[in-house]
């Protein structure tokens, strides 16, 4: 049994915390525990690299009293989930009332702390896991059209107008991406 997805994305937050570029990674996993990917890791191993990013510089959100972070945290029936919200939320740089938002809109549920059915708790990782997709696709699409030199994507030739509201359309963004790498690709080889 590899290890729980919570301290996976411990590791992946980390790294991207620290900066580290892929083979930098890898080369510390090999350093640290003799393996190339964090899904080889044994959970000793994985909290030896959990220390030496600490070493690093890596400053656990956890640690750091993320702000509005639930008070019954320790005490939760369901940790690792809790623990994979609060991983999501510092990965987008969101307080914990943006999960008690999600839990009060879904649920009915005021403080995402108070939510105790496993289901519930997977509606909201689901959702923040739909959100980063949608944050990271928007910041490439960013991206693509300040190689391509547009302000916006919708100048880029062979664009239409895009809908009111189509930063948040997953189906809209992953379209652009795809189009504006065809374009930059495009222009690479002229």
């Amino acid at each position: 049994m590899g290890l729980q997805r919570s301290i996976l994305s411990k590791i992946h937050i980390a790294k991207q915390q620290l900066g580290l570029d892929d083979d930098t990674y890898r080369d510390l996993l090999g350093r640290v525990c003799g393996v190339r990917s964090a899904k080889d890791l044994t959970s000793k191993q994985a909290s030896r690299v959990l220390q030496e990013f600490e070493r690093l510089g890596f400053q656990p959100v956890i640690a750091k009293g993320n702000k509005g972070r639930p008070h019954n945290f320790n005490s939760s029936a369901m940790p690792e989930m809790i623990t994979k919200i609060g991983a999501l939320l510092a990965d987008m740089q969101l307080p914990w009332s943006y999960a008690d938002g999600m839990a009060r809109q879904m649920f009915g549920i005021q403080r995402c702390a108070w939510v105790r059915k496993p289901k519930q708790l997977e509606a909201i990782i689901a959702a923040l896991h739909v959100e980063q997709e949608k944050r990271g696709l928007l910041a490439s699409v960013e991206e693509l059209s300040r190689q391509l030199g547009y302000e916006r994507p919708e100048l880029v030739a062979g664009l239409e107008e895009l809908p009111q509201g189509w930063e948040r359309q997953r189906p809209i963004l992953r379209s652009l991406v795809e189009t504006l790498t065809s374009a930059v690709a495009a222009r690479g080889t002229c």
